[in-house]
């Protein structure tokens, strides 16, 4: 009862720690906006000035350049510069809600009784710790918390471009339609005949106004390689391909290119569909029947040692945790390559 009530007590902190951060935002988010924008504009402007040097502009701003790209293809509403910066800022916030509730929860814990030898020291009581000797425990957990959002967004993105590698033949079916346009007209007409539960639909907009309005065929070279490689196939390769070829010589031979590119990914999306069917048992076992076992297999040992003992022995030896940890890590690794194989991308391979 004490442990929920503490509990309580941790997230009565958190919501007055996100309440304030309410009360805060409106007066910094417009200018976290313009900061945004400027710090974009200036790295785009520097890559351009250096070209061939723009290589070493990505090393030094590798952790910018790995949040913006996986932020361009998991936001629905990404904006450059911006996305990145809101990210940033809820992670901070993240991580300072989690450690001010836990130092303050843990501040208000009472002293603990030890229970030693009744003949020589009997029963005595510790007091509660002091703020500048508990910090540790609410720093790892602010760690942890902070590391889960980016975490939620890897898992999204390869979500996503599982799902891109398949959404992509619609692209290239609706983009036969309007060949007799101009690249970035037929890539923005394309887009909006795309329902909103495509994930192409924002990345092929961002890339219409790309193919709008370059100021040279590096930067163009590059956006469209950052839309492909958010895809990873081969057929994503292709499709820009055709699509810088036609900008560079016209749209004469797009449409021929494009419908034998369609013809490749419907023979290539029929075969995964035949050899998924082969093993969707093998695949379901992998999914939820090593948690079957692991459900059953802790269900009986707690019937046979009662759930007291079972906790203790599980928690509170080195041998106990040693096993827990490496049934969790092969059950995820387990569900990661079962999940995988439920669904591959629509690739040639």
């Amino acid at each position: 009862m004490d442990l929920l009530l503490y509990i309580f007590r941790f997230i009565l902190h958190l919501l007055i720690v996100w309440g304030m951060w309410l009360l805060i935002k409106p007066l910094i988010e417009r200018h976290l906006w313009q900061v945004s924008r400027k710090v974009d504009f200036r790295i785009k402007h520097k890559m351009s000035i250096f070209g061939k040097r723009v290589s070493s502009v990505k090393k030094r701003l590798w952790l910018y350049r790995h949040l913006d790209n996986f932020l361009y293809f998991v936001h629905q509403n990404y904006e450059p510069g911006v996305s990145v910066m809101r990210f940033v800022v809820r992670t901070v916030i993240v991580f300072i809600a989690v450690f001010l509730s836990g130092l303050l929860t843990i501040s208000e814990l009472p002293g603990r009784l030890s229970f030693n030898n009744p003949f020589l020291d009997g029963i005595t009581f510790n007091e509660g710790q002091s703020i500048q000797e508990a910090w540790r425990f609410p720093f790892f957990m602010a760690v942890i918390s902070a590391m889960i959002p980016y975490f939620r967004m890897r898992y999204i993105y390869a979500q996503r471009k599982v799902r891109g590698s398949y959404d992509l033949l619609d692209v290239v079916k609706i983009s036969t339609k309007f060949t007799h346009l101009s690249v970035d007209s037929i890539l923005d007409r394309t887009a909006d005949f795309l329902t909103d539960k495509n994930v192409l639909k924002g990345p092929l907009k961002l890339l219409g106004a790309i193919f709008s309005n370059y100021s040279n065929e590096n930067e163009l070279a590059q956006e469209a390689g950052r839309f492909s490689g958010a895809i990873g196939t081969t057929f994503a390769l292709e499709f820009i391909s055709d699509l810088l070829y036609a900008e560079k010589e016209g749209t004469r031979y797009l449409k021929s290119s494009l419908m034998l590119l369609n013809r490749s990914m419907e023979q290539q999306r029929d075969i995964i569909l035949t050899v998924k069917a082969g093993s969707r048992d093998a695949i379901s076992l992998g999914l939820y029947g090593n948690l079957l076992v692991l459900v059953s297999t802790v269900g009986t040992f707690m019937y046979m040692l009662k759930p007291d003992v079972y906790f203790q022995l599980q928690f509170e030896t080195t041998v106990g945790l040693s096993f827990l940890m490496v049934i969790i890590s092969g059950l995820f690794i387990s569900f990661v390559i079962s999940t995988i194989l439920a669904r591959p991308k629509l690739d040639y391979h």
